[in-house]
């Protein structure tokens, strides 16, 4: 009788822990309470939770960037209108019928054009700058209050974007890209000349800098990415704004020139002046006019060639987010396969152990009736 009582706690016991397992799943919808329910089961569970996690956070980082690139894309179209405009003002300037006095005001039109460009060269979304490449919080571009000059304040970088998980693909363009152009190659070895405000890269995209290394107001070198503990080219000042050196660093040479430069060129043979103030011929003029002419029209294919390279890496993104969007769709599947309860299952169950608990409870019943003299009999 004695082992009878102790079978039944012990089965009673069974039906407890399981009735306690099934109405956690019941209330909860969750397959495991515990990881030591099912260690496999569980540790799967949680890897595709934490895959969930990661492609939820790089969602999110799409989503957040989305902004980013159509306020590229819409800079980018805003600036070639821009340029084309400049481009015919500078065709209709570059007549003979056109006067002089309206060559100073086409003048005035196109210094107001050049501000245009300035002011989206430093477009900024959500505290993001679109043109310094990595250094977003860089204000791109900057005008010298003195001689009028515009110049880059980043560098050759690209902003990246997390479209996988450890990968990054390239956002949008550099303001090098956009409003520089290629204005002679270098090839190794050979010399070549520059201005200081033309920017010098190799084939790697690496920037050769024009850098005063001593602190003594003297440009000596060109050093790779701006680092003055490197190896320099070596440059002579020519004293007339420009620089001399020799191409050393085992590499082509690109020497991009700046679209600002040329419009500060043109406003001033508009004005028949040189860069100094000083009083130019119309034929003199009319030189330089075509000379620009031509290169903002160079300057205007980049901005071409640039605007769609924002659109092909816009796509590239887009195409990355459509594949994470179906990785969360079928990771919630599987989580919700492999983390939720049946509960057809445990409906089941829970009936079948409420009849064993009647069975067991009439059993117990049974047993707690029985007494020495009804056992005698």
């Amino acid at each position: 009788m004695v082992n009878s009582i102790n079978t039944i706690m012990y089965n009673l016991d069974i039906l407890n822990y399981r009735n306690n397992k099934v109405n956690h799943g019941l209330s909860t919808n969750e397959a495991l309470e515990y990881g030591s329910d099912d260690s496999i089961r569980y540790d799967y569970i949680l890897g595709v939770k934490n895959d969930i996690n990661i492609y939820t956070s790089i969602n999110e980082s799409i989503n957040y960037n989305t902004v980013f690139n159509t306020s590229s894309d819409t800079a980018l179209a805003e600036i070639k209108s821009v340029t084309e405009s400049i481009l015919s003002e500078l065709i209709k300037a570059n007549t003979d019928t056109t006067s002089d006095e309206g060559r100073v005001v086409i003048a005035g039109q196109v210094e107001d054009y050049k501000q245009l460009l300035l002011s989206l060269s430093n477009t900024s979304v959500d505290n993001q700058y679109l043109f310094s490449g990595v250094n977003t919080d860089i204000n791109p571009f900057l005008e010298d209050e003195t001689t009028g000059k515009i110049s880059y304040q980043s560098d050759n970088s690209s902003k990246q974007v997390n479209v996988e998980e450890n990968r990054y693909v390239s956002q949008g363009v550099n303001g090098i890209d956009v409003f520089y152009y290629t204005n002679n190659s270098v090839e190794d070895t050979d010399s070549f000349t520059f201005s200081s405000n033309e920017i010098i890269l190799d084939e790697e995209g690496n920037e050769w800098r024009l850098m005063d290394s001593n602190n003594d107001g003297t440009s000596e070198g060109l050093f790779l990415n701006g680092d003055i503990t490197s190896s320099s080219m070596i440059v002579t000042d020519n004293s007339d704004g420009t620089f001399s050196a020799v191409n050393t660093s085992n590499s082509s040479l690109e020497i991009k020139h700046s679209i600002f430069d040329d419009l500060n060129e043109v406003i001033n043979a508009l004005k028949l002046e040189d860069e100094d103030g000083n009083t130019i011929s119309k034929d003199d003029a009319s030189v330089i006019l075509s000379a620009t002419l031509e290169n903002i029209d160079t300057a205007y294919d980049s901005q071409n060639i640039s605007h769609s390279i924002v659109g092909t890496r816009t796509n590239t993104i887009n195409t990355y987010q459509d594949i994470v969007q179906t990785k969360l769709t079928n990771l919630t599947i599987l989580e919700n396969e492999y983390a939720s309860a049946d509960l057809t299952a445990l409906a089941v169950e829970a009936q079948a152990l409420e009849n064993t608990y009647s069975a067991l409870y009439s059993t117990i019943n049974r047993v707690n009736s029985l007494s020495l003299i009804n056992y005698l009999k």
